[in-house]
């Protein structure tokens, strides 16, 4: 595949994406309402005024398949460098987590019950074949290959490889829940996962590194999550609901590892969401809180309860991905494990200093 013909192909394929997802949203949306998946106001984390249709991942999910099913029949574009088990893997995966999402939005799933679906989804992907193979070290850059052990069962049908299988599923379920936790506000993580996919295959798409298949699919993740964007965006008609914002994660850490494990770009536009539930998580075992139970103190919230308006709270959040994802771009092994260690110690000052601006505006408003 030529240079332009990859462009032409990355063009068509996010557009189709964007169509076909912003036309899923009105059946999802209708869905929704038609059986009861209405996420309702009830303060805290329930900032929204109105009872507000979820299921917006399921469109997200059929958009997706449909464009990905047809590039693989148009000439198997990807299997230069995606095998079709990956393909069929990583859709499996979808599938099971919108599934699991669909129902935790209807019922309530406990935590251990939800967390069921993210590593069904993530062994689907691994047994399949898509594994972290190597790290660059950052003093030498050379590859730190994670074959250590390997194993053949069922005739060799999967080959276990460890620590690489491991360290696959850790990373997956970082990413799926850094997306689910971060589902706080109108569009956010829907931005941000746009921002990652385009990330993710700008770079496959450079000459120096010219991966057709993961740009693609990469055009075809950001394309489908950008269609959604219209109906999701401030004031949100529907919401990603569980399986949307799950998905979210686990696109982008898919692309990440099908794209010559482009993992230190996908970290950097996802730094500071991981990086505040690694804080929340330890102020709440700080405080003997239960670690899993949300609340209102991840970041996007505090920006807000700070006083900071609700759209800038969310322009601020893609601002800052994009921009950690842009020069990272431009970065080598050292520099990105710098850049990421740089947000994850922002991210913890700036909670600390919205905490402490919080509990002031709260004294000096309490009576005297």
């Amino acid at each position: 595949m030529s240079y332009q013909d990859l462009w032409f192909y990355v063009l068509l394929v996010t557009a189709a994406g964007f169509v076909l997802s912003y036309i899923f949203s009105f059946f999802t949306r209708r869905w929704a309402v038609q059986y009861r998946a209405l996420d309702m106001p009830r303060g805290g984390r329930k900032i929204h005024e109105q009872p507000t249709p979820l299921w917006g991942g399921l469109g997200i999910l059929l958009a997706l398949m449909l464009v990905v099913l047809f590039l693989c029949f148009d000439g198997g574009i990807f299997l230069a460098k995606i095998s079709i088990e990956q393909i069929v893997g990583f859709l499996l995966g979808l599938i099971v987590l919108n599934v699991g999402g669909m129902l935790d939005d209807k019922y309530v799933l406990k935590p251990w019950q939800s967390i069921v679906f993210p590593i069904l989804a993530s062994l689907l992907v691994i047994i399949s074949g898509t594994t972290i193979m190597h790290v660059t070290s950052p003093a030498t850059s050379t590859a730190w290959y994670l074959n250590w052990w390997t194993w053949r069962p069922w005739d060799g049908f999967y080959v276990l490889s460890l620590p690489g299988d491991l360290i696959t599923f850790v990373w997956l379920m970082v990413a799926v829940y850094a997306t689910k936790i971060t589902d706080g506000l109108d569009g956010l993580v829907t931005g941000i996962t746009v921002i990652g996919a385009a990330m993710v295959g700008l770079l496959s798409a450079l000459p120096t590194y010219f991966q057709p298949g993961s740009a693609i699919l990469a055009a075809a993740v950001g394309g489908s999550y950008l269609g959604f964007l219209p109906v999701n965006k401030h004031p949100a008609k529907q919401f990603l609901g569980e399986g949307g914002s799950t998905m979210a994660g686990f696109c982008l850490g898919f692309l990440a590892i099908v794209s010559s494990a482009k993992i230190a770009i996908a970290m950097a536009v996802l730094a500071i969401p991981v990086a505040d539930i690694f804080f929340v998580v330890l102020r709440r075992c700080w405080r003997r809180q239960n670690p899993f139970k949300g609340d209102d103190t991840h970041l996007h919230f505090r920006l807000r309860a700070a006083g900071l308006p609700y759209k800038t709270t969310i322009w601020l959040l893609w601002l800052v991905s994009a921009a950690a994802g842009s020069l990272a771009l431009t970065l080598q092994t050292r520099g990105k494990i710098f850049l990421v260690g740089t947000m994850v110690i922002l991210t913890g000052l700036i909670s600390w200093f919205i905490d402490d601006l919080i509990k002031r505006k709260t004294k000096n408003r309490s009576p005297q």
